[in-house]
């Protein structure tokens, strides 16, 4: 493999790890010290009501997860979190895996911060989509909602100005997005390999550069950024291996300028999210240049049927420039959602959302309920429903494929 990797890569690899080491050995002599340490097991089952539709595909399935976390502060204005991850899965071996969802040593001083190893990092304001969230790779084999995210290898310094939060990133490794193997739900046909993925303009180890400006003035929350990497979404590559067709996974280095604004007024909060992308391919193969948003608002009624109750309505537009074209999920469509919140002794949730395609591509219905059952356990209801896709949609890859969870997590 190393034959692959230019010298600038391996470059910034060994600056990478040189400092990492650098960050290690102080930290060491006092991490066992005053150390914390918390963590979670859980486990699931999923149902799917409907047969498997494509051949190899197993029907439901168990798992169980564990998610320890260690954290240590130092004397000298540091810290260290050590987060992994281990899942074991019944059915789909793509979903069985070990991971470091954070080790990541941080360094404060009175206007910057530094941190180096492997981090979680979030950008965005809006609810459907969070087109600016770029840093962080998704586990989509692990969750479907696109919320839980890959660690990824960073190195971060942040600049605290009057001016506003400068971030900047240096990112040495690129990781692949999980998909689902043969015997999943949720998957293409056909399936995804599991390796030999392309990266078109460099190599796995090529590194990624990101910046991020952000700041506050009054009710108006704003921030803009500048990402030269590969893009996380991976586009198909046709593959015949022994007369039979496969899908590779295949990644090119994009170049993306965006932004976010969010405003408070009163009990309503106003969001937007944008970006331009230039490098990517669409779903016909051909490298564009393209322009996304999200925007909407999120308006909160406050004690609606007693003294804590509160719901928040939700309403947002996504839009992609491709249109028909586009590789993205969402490119013309409305999310409505409601986030029902009891504020009770036992963080009582109830979350609903239903996106709709404007250009008449189906509907998905989404559902979280949430509720702690004693101080250590707590349960969830999830699932989701995908109804009327068009033959050449995603959501009629799923028609088969709507699905229902039950998680039990227990907290030490």
């Amino acid at each position: 493999m190393l034959g692959n990797v230019n010298i600038t890569s391996l470059k910034f690899t060994y600056f990478f790890l040189f400092f990492f080491s650098l960050a290690a050995n102080n930290a060491a002599h006092s991490f066992f010290e005053d150390i914390e340490f918390e963590g979670e097991l859980s486990l699931s089952g999923r149902y799917f009501p409907s047969a498997p539709e494509y051949s190899g595909q197993k029907h439901n399935n168990l798992s169980m997860a564990l998610k320890p976390e260690f954290f240590t502060n130092f004397e000298e204005h540091g810290s260290l979190v050590f987060s992994p991850f281990i899942r074991l899965d019944n059915t789909d071996p793509n979903r069985s895996k070990i991971d470091f969802r954070e080790f990541l040593y941080t360094n404060y001083g009175n206007d910057w911060e530094a941190s180096i190893g492997i981090g979680q990092i979030f950008w965005g304001v809006t609810e459907s989509k969070n087109l600016v969230d770029i840093v962080n790779q998704f586990d989509e084999v692990d969750d479907p909602f696109y919320q839980t995210k890959l660690g990824q290898p960073l190195g971060n310094i942040t600049l605290i100005r009057d001016e506003g939060y400068f971030e900047f990133y240096i990112l040495p490794y690129f990781r692949e997005r999980p998909r689902p193997g043969k015997k999943g739900r949720l998957r293409t046909d056909p399936h995804f390999l599991k390796r030999n993925a392309k990266f078109e303009g460099g190599s796995q180890w090529t590194p990624e550069f990101a910046f991020r400006w952000l700041n506050t003035y009054e009710d108006i929350d704003i921030s803009t950024h500048a990402f030269l990497g590969y893009a996380r979404e991976p586009s198909i590559d046709l593959r015949i291996i022994d007369g039979i067709t496969n899908y590779g996974a295949a990644y090119q280095r994009i170049r993306q300028l965006g932004g976010t604004l969010q405003k408070t007024t009163g009990a309503t909060l106003y969001k937007l999210e944008l970006i331009t992308r230039d490098g990517q391919r669409d779903s016909s193969g051909k490298i564009t240049e393209f322009l996304a948003s999200v925007f909407g608002f999120e308006h909160t009624l406050y004690r609606v049927l007693g003294d804590q109750e509160d719901l928040a309505l939700i309403l947002e537009y996504n839009f992609d420039s491709r249109r028909d074209k586009s590789s993205d999920l969402l490119q013309d469509d409305l999310f409505i959602a409601t986030r029902f919140s009891f504020n009770d002794s036992k963080n009582s949730e109830i979350f609903v959302s239903s996106t709709f395609d404007l250009d008449g591509d189906g509907q998905t219905y989404q559902f979280d309920l949430g509720r702690r059952i004693n101080d250590s356990l707590t349960g969830t209801i999830r699932g989701a429903i995908y109804q009327n896709g068009r033959p050449s949609s995603t959501i009629y890859i799923l028609r088969q494929d709507s699905w229902l969870e039950l998680e039990l997590k227990y907290y030490f």
